[in-house]
């Protein structure tokens, strides 16, 4: 039992009823959920060693405080978006089967009357037929005069 003695400690507070504070702290040490919390010296010891970090790491870091409010408030912004966008999901995957569903309408290209008999390289009638890619526009009609490519290292 002497060897028992030796790794435990004991110490006394003083609680003034008078002192708001000392009341808070009598009244949470004597009415405490004792399904969440196993002792008084449980949260005791928890509540000294959570004051003193929080103090030590103050004094290293005085942005420690403002982080820890920008992380729950972006903790908030996540839950929430979270929230709403598993509220909105059935409703978007609804829309989507249907659309889905619906199937896509039928595009036809208008019918050109088209001059028999002289065909281009690449067996194309050359009067009366445009073809699609005449009127696009490729990479190599863009002007990049304009442009300093130096940075590309060339």
């Amino acid at each position: 039992m002497g060897k028992d003695r030796e790794y435990v400690r004991t110490t006394c507070f003083r609680f003034n009823m008078e002192n708001p504070e000392h009341a808070k702290a009598w009244n949470y040490l004597h009415n405490y959920d004792k399904d969440k919390i196993k002792s008084t010296n449980v949260a005791a010891i928890t509540a000294v060693n959570d004051y003193f970090d929080r103090m030590w790491k103050l004094a290293d870091d005085p942005y420690f405080e403002t982080r820890q409010r920008e992380e729950r408030f972006v903790e908030q912004i996540v839950s929430e978006v979270g929230k709403a966008f598993i509220a909105e999901m059935p409703k978007f995957l609804a829309s989507l089967m249907l659309s889905l569903n619906r199937g896509y309408p039928m595009q036809t290209a208008p019918m050109q009357a088209v001059s028999v008999g002289t065909e281009n390289s690449r067996g194309y009638a050359e009067d009366g037929y445009n073809n699609v890619t005449e009127d696009k526009k490729t990479a190599d009609d863009d002007d990049y005069s304009g442009i300093d490519f130096d940075f590309i290292g060339g």
